[in-house]
Parts: structure tokens; sequence; C-alpha cells
């Protein structure tokens, strides 16, 4: 009986615990699906954040380096889409621009498990480079190690960096290494901010003892007076332009300074920018002419050849008279103390050379034709002579000079005539000499309508369809000729117009072989051309004229079936035409001729071709209106290769 009771109570105790153990494995499947539902949220917020996310998310395998999953922003950055990417690795395809950093990136991640903001460059599928700031970390997905990277596109802001870095060294070099003075000041309490190295040669402080005083604290000022004038000025207009003003040296020297501020921004805060030129040296040239001038003042002013005396060593302007300021319009304070270079009065340099080196080799000049620039701009002829004189201790240069500008235009009108005779002469030339190409196709064009008039029942129609286009490529000749005799006229009387605009060369090339290819189809034309040409300014429609000429003369000269080459090089100053063919050749004698008006070769290997003789010669005054060269070189029986450059 106890035994039997003893095993009710096993039962209903191993009933209990089966209840406690089916309670509890019915809680844990309660947790392990609120777990599973917990990661699939967590999954889906991922995803979202990863699909959606600004920046670029890739995830690939550690072991091939194969795209596990990109995100949208990856695909649109490089271009690819998700199909080309996912299950490929990434050196299919050659997205590292530099291998080394591909190489510097996987030791980092086998070093430290992690890259923390790390710049490489990237090649996208249309081959642009780009600049990305990137991180990665190694991740575990389905047991297999992998790497998720974020990278950000960086390439503008770097751009910018750059852009910006340039001009601000650009602008520092030019602020250190100016001639001229220069100071930035702060507008608020007048102390200075920069200085450059003419300011603290010149004054005598150092940049450090300079920066973040004012002008006051160092005793620059001279006179208070100027120091209110500038106040003012800047109160009232914000800047100052060219006002004369006095400051004290360090060692106590008075300077003469020539003033101009304006006003500027630098990290928000209001600023100054004065530029000065130091005219003391000038100041005391001119009290020192002023106490010298009773010695030949007389003589000197009242003289009506112009007369000016000028420094060898510096080739400034001490004194001129009368004469000289009357005739050049410049005033004596415009000219005093002043190298004629900075007032540009000559009006060819090379002169200006040659009489520097008659100075030298013989200490004088006489009687040399030179041109001067006025004040107005007009252009006069001098007639000069100069000797080397000694003033106060220093060698100057005395000249004297007599306007022979009248008599030069009486003399130039006279050669205007006699070329207008010239130019007259040549036009009847030129009509006789064209008129037989002229009565050709105007021969042509009238008996052939005088058949379709008078027999027209009787002709075919195919005779009548023959005849007519025969009129129709008559007229076109005739068109042609009259065209080129209207283009030679304006050339000749200076009319040519020439409208320059940026032009895409490759493609007027291409259109114009494309049209050579129609004109002339059996012929084999080659267009030989960079992958890549700088911009020009031309007159499209002029050089297009030019490139038709020469391809149809290389088209006239040569026989059906053989090749005429158009190519096209950047020399770095200029842009290179070559039209090559494998024609009859030019004999050596006509070369120099050819591009003489009304030119044609000597006959000796090809029949007489149509044409007045005008194209290359109208081509050359094209090219040269340009700025550029045109040439021919020759073989006879190999070919003619015709060139010319237009200026970059």
């Amino acid at each position: 009986m106890r035994d039997s009771q003893k095993t009710r109570k096993q039962l209903i105790t191993e009933l209990q615990e089966t209840r406690q153990q089916l309670e509890l494995l019915a809680a844990s499947e309660v947790e392990r699906r609120q777990a599973g539902e917990a990661l699939r949220e967590s999954e889906e917020k991922f995803f979202k954040a990863f699909r959606s996310s600004p920046d670029m998310i890739i995830i690939a395998t550690i072991k091939d380096s194969k795209y596990i999953e990109v995100n949208d922003s990856f695909i649109n950055t490089t271009g690819y889409s998700r199909e080309e990417l996912i299950g490929h690795t990434v050196d299919e395809f050659n997205l590292w621009v530099h291998p080394e950093e591909n190489e510097k990136m996987t030791q980092l991640l086998q070093e430290q498990g992690k890259i923390r903001n790390e710049e490489y460059s990237f090649r996208v599928k249309s081959g642009e480079i780009r600049q990305w700031l990137c991180s990665a970390e190694i991740i575990n997905i389905g047991g297999e190690a992998c790497m998720i990277a974020v990278a950000v596109d960086i390439t503008e802001r770097k751009w910018a960096e750059e852009a910006l870095r340039q001009s601000e060294d650009k602008f520092a070099k030019a602020f250190h290494s100016s001639p001229s003075i220069i100071a930035i000041t702060n507008a608020k309490n007048g102390k200075f901010i920069e200085v450059n190295e003419s300011f603290t040669n010149l004054i005598g402080y150092t940049r450090e003892e300079t920066i973040g005083h004012t002008a006051d604290e160092l005793g620059l000022w001279v006179n208070e007076k100027d120091r209110y004038t500038m106040q003012k000025l800047l109160s009232t207009d914000g800047r100052i332009h060219y006002e004369e003003f006095q400051f004290r040296t360090k060692s106590g020297e008075i300077r003469t300074w020539l003033f101009s501020s304006e006003p500027i921004y630098l990290n928000n805060e209001p600023c100054s920018i004065a530029v000065i030129l130091d005219i003391t040296l000038r100041r005391r040239a001119e009290q020192a002419l002023r106490e010298s001038e009773e010695k030949f003042a007389v003589a000197f002013r009242s003289s009506p050849e112009m007369i000016a005396i000028a420094r060898l060593e510096d080739g400034k302007y001490i004194d001129v008279n009368d004469s000289f300021v009357n005739n050049t319009g410049y005033s004596r304070e415009e000219l005093i103390g002043h190298h004629v270079d900075e007032v540009n009065m000559w009006a060819i340099p090379e002169e200006q050379e040659k009489m520097n080196q008659l100075i030298i080799e013989k200490g004088h000049v006489r009687n040399e034709e030179f041109s001067f620039r006025m004040k107005s701009g007009e252009i006069h002829q001098w007639l000069c002579s100069a000797d080397i004189i000694n003033i106060g201790g220093k060698a100057c240069n005395i000249a004297v000079a007599t306007d022979i500008t009248d008599f030069q235009r009486i003399r130039t009108q006279a050669r205007e005539a006699e070329n207008l005779r010239e130019v007259d002469r040549l036009r009847m030339e030129l009509l006789a000499n064209v008129s037989h190409e002229l009565r050709t196709p105007l021969a042509s064009i009238k008996g052939f309508a005088t058949m379709l008039l008078d027999y027209d029942k009787r002709l075919t129609k195919r005779e009548k369809k023959e005849y007519l286009d025969t009129i129709d490529k008559n007229t076109d000749r005739l068109v042609e000729l009259i065209e080129q005799l209207l283009e030679m006229s304006r050339l000749e009387a200076g009319m040519l117009s020439i409208n320059k605009t940026p032009a895409d060369i490759i493609a007027l090339c291409r259109d114009v072989i494309a049209e050579a290819r129609a004109r002339a189809p059996d012929h084999v034309f080659v267009l030989d051309l960079p992958s890549k040409l700088p911009g020009i300014n031309i007159d499209d429609r002029r050089i297009r004229q030019v490139l038709d000429n020469i391809l149809d003369n290389a088209v006239k000269y040569s026989d059906t079936g053989t090749e005429i080459a158009l190519s096209v090089r950047n020399t770095g100053t200029d842009l290179l035409f070559t039209v090559a063919d494998h024609g009859v050749g030019i004999p050596p004698k006509d070369l120099p001729h050819v591009f003489e008006r009304l030119f044609h070769q000597s006959q000796r290997k090809a029949p007489r071709v149509p044409g007045a003789g005008l194209g290359l010669s109208i081509s050359k005054g094209l090219v040269e209106a340009h700025g550029g060269k045109i040439w021919l070189e020759s073989e006879e029986g190999a070919g003619t290769r015709c060139s010319f450059t237009l200026p970059l």
C-alpha cells in the first residue's frame, strides 16, 4: 500500500514537472516568435535605410570581393545597374584608379578590421574620375566574412577647395611680390592686418612690428590734416582714389605717397586694402627742376621745336618745353618724372629700340624719323635728333623733334594716288584676263538655250536633259566666277568682313569632308583629326571657304580614285591644317606664283582645268585676315600638300 502511494506521488510530481516544462516551452516559443518579429522589423528598417541612404553603401565578400548588395546612391553615382554589379567582383569594373589605394584599403581592413574617412579615387562607368571619402567595417553575413563600405562623393568639394587654394595662392604671391606698397587694415579700429614686403622695405618697420598696430601708434602720419582728409573720404565715399599724403618712416624720413584704398571683407569683418605709390623722388625731381629752370628757361621754353630731356639711367623725363606739351597733348605734370613707356608714346616699339641703340653706340641721333602716339591717340611722324648731356652729374638725353606729319601725309597721299592708279590697272587687267573665263560658260549657256528654243520639237527628251544639265553646270560656273571676282574685289578694297565666333574645328572639318565626298564621289577623302582640339575664334564660313577651295584644287589636279587627306594638328601656338593629294604636282618654277591672281600652273601633265585662278589667292587673303599663314609644298608627279595655320 505504501509502495502504491509512493508511486502515485512520483507520478504526480513527474506530471507537474512535465507541465512546467511544457509551459516553459510555450513561453520560449512565444519569445522566439517575438525575437523573430523584432529581427524582421530590424532587417526591414536596415534595408530601407540601406536603400534610401544619400551615401553610397555596398556589401561585398572579403574572400573574393564579390558584390552582395549595393544601394541606390551607389548605382546612381557609378552608372552601373544592380544586375551588372551583384555577383560580380570589384576588379571586373576597373573602379580603382590607383591600384595601390586598393592595396592600402585591404591592408587597413586586415590590420584594424575597419577604415575611417579615407580618400580614394574611383572611375565610374562613364570613365570620369571621382573622389570618395570612404569608411568600412568587417561584418558576418550567413557565416561568411563580408565588408560593408560607406562612401561620400567629395569631388566637387575637392574641386572647390583646389580652386580656392589656387586663388588664395595667386593673391598671396601678387600681394607680397608687388612693387607697389600694399596694406590691409581693419576698418573698425584701423589696425594693420597684413602688409607686403614693399611696405616693410620702405617704412622700415618689420611685419611683426606693424601687424596689430595702427598708423597713429607707429607715428606714420606727418600732418594731422592728411589724417583727417583720409578719414573723411573713407566715411563719405568708402574709398580713396589717388590722394597724395605725406608719411614718416621709422628712420624719421618724410615720404610722399599717392594713396588709393578700397573696402573689402575678410572673415566677415569690414577691412580696407590700400595700394600706395611712393612719388617722393618724382616730387624731389620736380623741385630740383624748378630750381634750375632759370639757367636755360628762355631758349628752352620759347623754341618752336619740341624739346625733351630725360635721364639715361631710368629714362624718366626731367623736362619738356611748351612745344612738346602743345604737340603731344600731355601736361608737364603727366610727363615729368615718368618714363616714356608710362605714357605709351612710342607707336612702334622697334623704333624706340633703334633710337636707344643709336644713343648707346654713337652718343647721338641725327634726323631719324619715328612714329609717336599723342595723348589723343593720334599717331604723328617726328624728325628727331638727340645728344647726351650732363645735368647735375647725371647723364641725360636731350632730344629735339620736328613734327613732319603734314609733310608725310602729303607724301602718303601721293603714294596712295599712285596705288589707286595701280589698282585701276590691276582691275582692268583682271577684267581682261577673266573675260575668256566668263565668255566660255556664257557662250555655252547661249548655244544650248538657242538649240532648245529652235529645235525643241526635234530634240529627244534625253538630248533636252543633256542640254539643260550643261546649261545648269555652266550657270553654276558663272556664279562661282562672279563670286570669286566679288570676293577678290573685297579683299583688294579692304572691305572683307571677318566675323569671329567660337568654332568646333572637328565638326567643321567633318562637314567639309562630307560635302567634298558629295561633290567628288570618285575620289577617296580621308580625315585625320586628333580626339580633341582647343577652342578657337574664327569666321567658320570663311575658313570653310578656304578648305573648299583647297580640296577642289586637289580634286581638279588628281586622278579619280586617288586619296585626298585633310589633317589638323595643334602646334601649341596654332592649328595647322594640311590637305594632301596624289596628283600631278606643281613644277618648281610655278610654286612662287601659285597664290597670285589668275594663275594657272603649267599644263605639262594635266589638261586645262576650269577656273579663273582666283581660289588660292582668295584663300590666302582669308587666312591672313585671320592672322594665319598659308603655303604649298609639291613634287611633280607625286602630289601636293597645301597647309595653313590659324593662331590659337
